[in-house]
């Protein structure tokens, strides 16, 4: 049964918040039914109230928010990403140009990075009526919808984080009212939610990821999303066979490696060496676009090549 959307405004649960993080609706979207036959790896679908910014600007100022999640298979491929969330009083069908689903790596329990759009392991920025994505309008309830089962998405055993960010062309993302607010989640699974407003445009000092529970006053901190995927045995040899994996691939601002890596070598078809990093992690955001060599040396001079995609 459809729900009447009667919606508040935002309010602040903390007066020492300069603008509107937090908005909140008293709007429950039907609950979702018929997912195929994906596993569900994820599902955070019981809804609050509630809902946190998580949204870009007219003019690119980014407020994101992310939520964990735990891949216990060897090897994950991920099919599908769902979030779920509101807009009190603006059509943003008509303000939003596209939804960007980042997949972040795991910093010590906190996201990855500085900022998703540059600090992930694979981004899929999408724009209206891209195949695989479907943007979904109930009242004042919006579902983004990312089908990857077309995709080669797998990840090894780990905590990744899923942000997702709408673009839009609002003038004002700190306006409660007529943003995408992601809908808090009634449900404990792995560690809070987190936020980064990098511009501090909210004037609550979270220029890099900070938990949820330091941000709003909720009794949960999960965010409204559903995550499915399969076990795969699509890069099993390579997880097993040896310590290292590099992924993703195809990549598009970061080539990563599993392991104990000492450093990281990106070789173009030509043979010359256009990237380098004494980490487990290398940019290759400004490659063009191709196939390149990565080379991998362990801690125990072991060296791994992979040939990867840049998109």
């Amino acid at each position: 049964m459809k729900k009447l959307s009667f919606l508040l405004a935002g309010l602040m649960f903390s007066a020492s918040f300069g603008q509107e993080l937090v908005t909140q609706s008293i709007a429950v979207p039907a609950p979702i039914s018929n997912l195929g036959s994906n596993e569900i790896l994820l599902d955070q679908t019981a809804f609050g109230t509630s809902g946190i910014v998580s949204d870009i600007g007219g003019a690119g100022e980014i407020v994101a928010s992310a939520d964990d999640i735990d891949l216990t298979y060897a090897a994950t491929k991920i099919t599908k990403i769902t979030a779920f969330g509101f807009c009190n009083s603006g059509d943003l069908s008509t303000t939003a140009t596209g939804v960007n689903f980042y997949i972040i790596a795991d910093d010590d329990w906190i996201p990855s990075g500085s900022n998703p759009q540059t600090d992930n392991l694979y981004a899929f920025e999408m724009n209206m009526g891209d195949p695989g994505f479907t943007f979904t309008e109930d009242g004042t309830s919006y579902t983004f919808e990312l089908d990857l089962s077309s995709e080669n998405v797998a990840l090894p055993a780990g905590k990744y984080w899923i942000s997702v960010v709408p673009n839009t062309t609002l003038g004002d993302i700190t306006n409660g009212t007529t943003r995408w607010n992601w809908y808090q989640s009634l449900t404990s699974n792995g560690i809070e939610g987190h936020l980064i407003d990098p511009w501090d445009l909210f004037g609550a000092g979270a220029t890099s990821w900070m938990g949820l529970s330091q941000l709003v006053d909720w009794t949960n901190y999960d965010l409204g999303m559903m995550v499915e995927g399969e076990e795969t045995t699509m890069g099993v040899n390579d997880l097993t066979s040896t310590s290292i994996s590099v992924y993703p691939n195809p990549a598009t601002n970061f080539v990563k490696a599993t392991g104990d890596v000492k450093e990281m070598t990106v070789v173009n078809m030509n043979g010359q060496v256009v990237a380098a990093s004494k980490t487990a992690s290398v940019n290759v955001s400004a490659l063009p676009k191709g196939v390149y060599v990565v080379k991998v040396v362990d801690a125990k001079g072991n060296v791994t090549t992979s040939k990867v995609v840049k998109k």
